[in-house]
């Protein structure tokens, strides 16, 4: 009894220092992860300040460089204008209109250049051009007379200097570029003489036309550095902005600084780190707690336990996944049980709707035959030959419409099943369509059939019975929904590849929502209401179109009249097989 205390007092105080030393591990490996975690963060620290510093000291590089090459860059956007035998000459003729075309509005539309003025060689003003404007008569602004009248002088000296001074540079590069304020805008400003382009003018030493021209720096040559240096927010600031790493000054002639160009500071490590921020100290927090878990699975119970809830886990999820399964193909059976429900409720309503439209189709010509017989039965003397023919061909066309009817019925009801076979025989398809065409006329004697289908050749193969069907209802269609626009135009072209005919009327038109289910077997537009029909005999006209390796197309506008296209592909009208639907 001793013993077994022993041992199980022994087994106990294993099982408890077994668990102190998984929780102390577990300790140490946390802590350790956590220095580390610390460590890692404050040199990614470091490394994103010192990757701001390099990125603002080289957006601040592009910026002055920017700015440097705006400054360079005005000189020799004059020189397009001061170099130039016509400026020279057109100045010394003082043409006000010349120079407001090709100096003034030039330079200001082209360049962006902000103010134009041009001294003559008193150095007086003879030209000015601000802001847009032509300033009649020629004068300076009240905020920048001074600075551009003693510029003028500073270019006529510097050109009296450099031809007094053997081997100086020619005059056509010499230019005198400022940085001043006008005003409280910053500006840059230079001054270049109006010089020929050839030697065939001559100029004499001190009788230089000066050219000045100004652009400021907070307007179209900010948005230029801006773009140079791939920055956005780029502004002029009299005062330096909150980061001094984020500014460039911007320096006068004189040596002074007029301002700044200030930008909000782009931090690409900054930027990145808090990017990363998120998912880094997620990181740490599932890489802590993998170690914590780590050193408590150390401890086998907990392994074991892991393991079974594991399993029975996975047996859970398991059973929740067919459940989902199996209920996903109830909902999926029970949807298309609905669908099938609707399409079934669908036809049946358009079946009902086509016997309504048959039996009164049917009884009309019934009806028609039957006044036309017992006329013919009551006129029993004095019938002449003219009388019985007009009533003949009354119940003649009668019979014929109800046999295209049930030839239309029939043919449907054929192509549904499958049991429609092309019989196709080199023929004239042009002299069908003309036989069409011919035989609806005496059917409506107030419509006009005008045929231009010579490009139609001559010999094609194709199912004579169902084109006769496509074009008798097309025709007949363009006659009944137009009943009081005379005109149907049958018009056909041909190229290489392909044969289009089209019908084209002015009736009654289609709404545009109804296009779409047009060729759908016994729909009547809506615009159709009030005019018999069955709607069946579009839905013929595609399948037979579509069997000879065509297609249909129809446009249409509501009360402008219908245009019904069918394009028959010539290499399959010259093949001369038969096809079955």
């Amino acid at each position: 009894m001793r013993v077994n205390f022993s041992a199980a007092d022994a087994v106990k105080r294993l099982r408890v220092l077994k668990v102190g030393l998984t929780s102390h591990i577990t300790f140490v490996l946390v802590t350790l992860t956590s220095a580390a975690a610390v460590l890692f963060c404050g040199f990614a620290w470091l490394a994103s300040v010192k990757v701001d510093d390099i990125s603002l000291r080289r957006q601040a590089d592009f910026v002055g460089q920017g700015l440097e090459e705006q400054i360079k860059a005005l000189p020799r956007e004059q020189d397009s204008v001061t170099k130039w035998d016509d400026a020279f000459l057109y100045a010394k003729q003082r043409n006000h209109e010349w120079l407001l075309d090709n100096v003034g509005r030039w330079t200001s539309q082209y360049f962006g250049h902000d103010r134009t003025y041009i001294f003559d060689d008193s150095n007086r003003l003879m030209f000015a051009f601000r802001d847009g404007t032509d300033a009649m008569p020629p004068r300076l602004g009240s905020d920048d007379g001074e600075e551009m009248t003693a510029l003028a002088g500073e270019m006529r000296a510097a050109l009296a200097e450099s031809a007094a001074k053997p081997g100086a540079a020619p005059l056509g590069q010499l230019s005198q570029v400022r940085t001043i304020m006008i005003g409280n805008r910053p500006a840059i400003i230079s001054a270049r003489p109006m010089l020929p382009s050839s030697t065939r003018m001559q100029i004499e030493p001190g009788q230089e036309f000066i050219a000045v021209s100004v652009k400021f720096i907070d307007g179209k040559v900010a948005e230029n550095i801006a773009h140079y240096a791939r920055l956005e927010g780029l502004r002029f600031a009299l005062v330096k902005g909150p980061d001094e790493r984020a500014q460039v000054p911007v320096a006068s002639h004189d040596g002074g600084t007029i301002g700044y160009l200030v930008w909000p500071p782009i931090r690409p490590g900054f930027m990145l780190l808090k990017q990363i921020a998120p998912a880094g100290l997620g990181c740490l927090v599932i890489l802590i707690t993998a170690v914590f878990w780590l050193g408590r699975g150390l401890h086998r119970t907990s392994l074991t336990l892991l393991d079974s809830q594991a399993e029975l886990t996975h047996h859970r999820n398991h059973l929740e996944e067919m459940v989902a399964d199996r209920t996903a193909e109830i909902e999926r059976q029970r949807e298309e049980l609905d669908r099938l429900l609707a399409h079934e409720r669908h036809v049946n309503a358009l079946q009902r709707q086509f016997v309504a439209m048959a039996s009164h189709e049917f009884r009309t010509p019934l009806a028609i035959i039957d006044a036309a017989a017992q006329r013919l039965c009551r006129s029993t003397a004095n019938v002449s030959g003219d009388y019985v023919r007009e009533k003949a061909g009354v119940i003649r066309s009668a019979v014929v419409r109800m046999v295209g009817l049930m030839e239309s019925i029939l043919a449907s009801g054929r192509l549904e099943t499958g049991q429609i076979t092309l019989k196709c025989s080199e023929g004239d398809l042009k002299a069908l369509l003309a036989e069409c065409c011919e035989r609806q006329r005496p059917l409506s004697r107030s419509h006009v059939l005008h045929l231009d289908i010579e490009p139609i050749p001559d010999r094609l193969t194709f199912d004579r019975s169902a084109m006769e069907q496509v074009f008798t209802n097309l025709i007949s269609n363009a006659v009944k929904y137009s009943p009081h626009a005379g005109d149907i135009h049958i018009r056909a072209r041909a190229d290489e590849k392909t044969v289009e005919i089209s019908v084209a009327d002015s009736g009654i038109g289609i709404d545009a929502e109804d296009l779409p289910k047009l060729f759908q077997p016994y729909f009547r537009a809506r615009s159709a209401t009030g005019i018999a029909g069955t709607g069946i005999g579009l839905n013929v006209v595609k399948q037979v179109v579509e069997l000879h390796g065509g297609r249909v197309e129809v446009r249409s506008e509501l009360g402008k009249g219908t245009v019904f296209t069918i394009l028959l592909p010539i290499e399959r009208l010259s093949q001369g097989q038969q096809f079955a639907a």
